[in-house]
């Protein structure tokens, strides 16, 4: 299970993402809706970006135009 630091979520819910922080507890992708597992993560700097956007993978991929030769 992939952990969102508590302070983070408090701070956030401040902002009025108080949904999105909800959905992403649920590893939900805020951008498409789907299930995130963490096993679809490519590398550790991909986790990292999900515990900041809660974007999977393949959300990652789109919004940041990465290019993947697999």
């Amino acid at each position: 299970m992939i952990y969102v630091d508590i302070d983070k979520k408090r701070f956030l819910k401040s902002l009025g993402f108080r949904r999105e922080v909800e959905t992403v507890a649920k590893c939900i992708c805020p951008l498409c809706e789907e299930r995130v597992d963490e096993d679809e993560f490519r590398s550790e700097a991909f986790v990292k970006e999900f515990k900041s956007s809660g974007l999977c993978q393949g959300c990652q991929d789109t919004v940041f135009g990465y290019k993947v030769a697999w």
